[in-house]
């Protein structure tokens, strides 16, 4: 037996590079609201056609056909098991057709009556989350949450007001965190645009408000949160490459605003950068000037982080905006691996 030692040379990272990670497969959730207001019965517009083609389209453009989807059309509690609901891979043609024929065939006198009861949708929605994906439930709604409608002929479930709706809502950054799950709030109309919701849902994270009829949202997210830079191998860029549910959507040269949190070692160049060919370049500029010997000589070694915030004023969601800058001091790092071989 001899033992033979290989000495390897890893730098910690070369100067503009960045690392990535594997993501989940996808599972999308639309929660499809069909009150009767959908087809303008309460004296608004008759949006059904319009958001039942776009929530098509939305699911053959998915690039994925391993991401699953799941429809669930809701009114009030009461009217799940009547209406039904369809789970599919995005690229399985026969059973996604089934659902649309469904769908195409509601009409203002074949859906059920139903006050709209947005909780129990976004409840509903949380049964079906996939905790082995990255799930995405788009709640699409034309009106307001629905108090409890007081007839003593309602059938014998339970039914939300407005505050239980508000209190999931308030709760769903420490749920969606645990579950890794992000929230759509599609409000059709500008009667479902409830500025109360809206508020809550910007204060909140991994969910994002959009108003219109449009649920083809494009968003776009990091392909890593946490980058380690390493101030011996004199870091002045960062490549940060991004992913999104479908470039068609975001368009060309879109730029996404920059916020570095104050620390002892960097600053930024410039405070925005415009995506090229799916990535961001970010230039780092040293603290006052100091040459990087002086910033490793003033950082003994060891780690600090930074928070780095993106975001945009544009149509574009950005998920996971907060990432990670770890800046280490270290020369090099040596992994020894060891094996034996038979002679």
């Amino acid at each position: 037996m001899i033992l033979k030692k290989l000495l390897f040379l890893f730098l910690i990272l070369t100067s503009g590079f960045s690392f990535g990670q594997n993501f989940k497969k996808e599972k999308r959730i639309y929660m499809l609201d069909i009150t009767k207001s959908m087809w303008g019965s309460d004296n608004g517009p008759d949006i059904y056609e319009e958001v039942k083609n776009a929530l098509f389209k939305g699911i053959e453009d998915i690039k994925d056909p391993e991401t699953i989807v799941t429809i669930i059309p809701f009114q009030a509690t009461h009217t799940y098991e009547a209406l039904g609901s369809w789970t599919f891979k995005a690229g399985d043609v026969d059973k996604f057709n089934e659902a649309k024929k469904v769908i195409n065939s509601y009409t203002l006198k074949s859906v059920p009556g139903g006050y709209t009861d947005i909780y129990s949708a976004l409840e509903k929605a949380k049964e079906k989350i996939d905790n082995s994906r990255v799930n995405y439930i788009f709640l699409l709604t034309d009106g307001k949450q629905s108090t409890v409608p007081s007839s003593p002929n309602k059938i014998n479930k339970v039914d939300f007001s407005e505050s239980e709706l508000l209190s999931s809502l308030n709760n769903w950054c420490d749920y969606s965190n645990k579950k890794d799950v992000h929230l759509f709030y599609v409000m059709l109309t500008e009667v479902a645009a409830s500025e109360q919701i809206i508020e809550i849902v910007k204060n909140e994270c991994n969910a994002y408000a959009v108003k219109g009829t449009n649920i083809n949202i494009a968003f776009i997210k990091p392909s890593s949160n946490e980058i380690k830079i390493n101030l011996n191998d004199n870091p002045e860029r960062i490549e940060i490459a991004l992913t999104a549910n479908d470039w068609t959507y975001i368009g060309n040269n879109l730029t996404i605003d920059l916020n570095l949190e104050e620390n002892s070692l960097f600053e930024l160049k410039s405070k925005s950068a415009t995506i090229k060919n799916n990535k961001i370049l970010i230039e780092l500029k040293r603290k006052n000037d100091d040459s990087f010997e002086e910033l490793i000589k003033n950082n003994p070694d060891g780690e600090s982080k930074m928070i780095m915030k993106l975001s945009t004023i544009q149509d574009v969601k950005i998920l996971n905006p907060k990432i990670i800058i770890s800046v280490r001091n270290k020369k090099e790092r040596v992994l020894t691996l060891e094996f034996t071989d038979d002679e």
